[in-house]
């Protein structure tokens, strides 16, 4: 397998003696002279590798054979990631100058994993361990009130920053189900505004989204309970941003539950960076990352933390309770609803 004109035997064979030198000439004139002499070396060190392995890999080359020759050149003899993937090259000319196919094997997923791990390495960029979303607690919920508190900003702001906050973590919503996309339009149809929200008689609220992210006919339903003793309670953040939206004149209707002070709308995007201003000092660096979608999990982490009490179904069923009928859900849920919160505040509590 030293040369071109070598594996070629077979296919010269096959022609007429008259053919068979104009044949391998056009053959070599296909790639230039050091292209050939490259491949002649991958040729040589596969035969070395089969030395060293003590085997005789059968053709076309299994898997085995591959990952072998690779390790083999990166660590044995030495090459560069770069040169392997050459010698591999000739191994493929190989496999087509002895008529086959290319195999499966020259893309196994492994070897070519090998390659950039040794990539990696030479370049000194081994990839770290990415930073994982952090699940929002009760701890560092209280923790980003207590920082809301302290800063020098509008009310009207730190208490929608604050609202919608609270209102993630009880109700594990997706906030862009709640916020505008812009800070200027909105769409009503899959923005929260005010006439989506429903006062019950015992303090609670229910919760329209009209246009969610698995788009169930009808909307989906979010129950808001109230939540005494860690200064918290959704509800009681949802009433006084209420009454400073009433004020400034920024609520009703169909206007956005969420308005800044200057009337623009507060969307995800703001929301997150005043999430990474607040908690970033109280996560650890590199490893943690805070921002909206991290209400996402957090009543489902607190039930989860508790398994004796909350089932997997319970779990299941306040992530999102989906309905396209608003009375059939108050008829036959809310009771159902609110035992699971009840169980939810035993987790946070316990």
């Amino acid at each position: 397998m030293a040369s071109a004109s070598g594996m070629l035997a077979p296919l010269e064979a096959s022609m007429p003696k008259s053919l068979s030198g104009h044949f391998i000439q056009l053959i070599g004139s296909s790639l230039s002279r050091p292209t050939w002499l490259k491949y002649e070396s991958g040729w040589k060190a596969f035969e070395k590798f089969e030395i060293f392995s003590g085997k005789s890999f059968s053709w076309p080359l299994p898997a085995e054979a591959i990952r072998g020759f690779v390790t083999w050149c990166l660590s044995v003899s030495n090459l560069s990631p770069q040169s392997t993937r050459v010698y591999l090259a000739a191994l493929s000319m190989a496999h087509k100058l002895k008529g086959m196919a290319r195999p499966a094997s020259l893309d196994d997923p492994l070897a070519m994993m090998a390659l950039t791990g040794a990539a990696n390495r030479v370049q000194g960029t081994v990839p770290e361990m990415k930073a994982s979303r952090r699940a929002m607690t009760l701890p560092l919920l209280k923790i980003l009130g207590h920082q809301l508190a302290a800063v020098k900003w509008d009310s009207i702001n730190v208490q929608a920053y604050w609202t919608v906050s609270t209102m993630g973590f009880f109700t594990s919503a997706r906030l862009g189900e709640f916020l505008a996309n812009d800070e200027v339009t909105f769409d009503p149809s899959s923005t929260l505004v005010w006439d989506d929200i429903k006062w019950r008689g015992d303090g609670s609220a229910l919760i329209h989204l009209r246009n969610t992210k698995t788009r169930q006919v009808g909307g989906e339903y979010l129950d808001l309970f109230p939540f005494t003793g860690h200064n918290v309670c959704p509800v009681q953040a949802l009433l006084t941003h209420q009454q400073r939206q009433q004020a400034a004149r920024l609520s009703g209707g169909q206007n956005p539950v969420f308005r800044l002070a200057n009337g623009k709308n507060l969307t995800t995007s703001t929301l997150n960076k005043i999430l990474k201003m607040l908690l970033s000092p109280y996560l650890e660096p590199g490893r943690d990352t805070i921002s909206c979608h991290s209400f996402r999990a957090a009543a489902a982490s607190a039930l989860n933390s508790s398994p004796h009490s909350a089932s997997v179904e319970d779990i299941k069923e306040w992530g999102r309770w989906k309905s396209s009928s608003f009375s059939a859900y108050t008829r036959l849920q809310g009771d159902r609803k609110k035992a699971i919160f009840g169980k939810l505040a035993n987790s946070l509590n316990s």
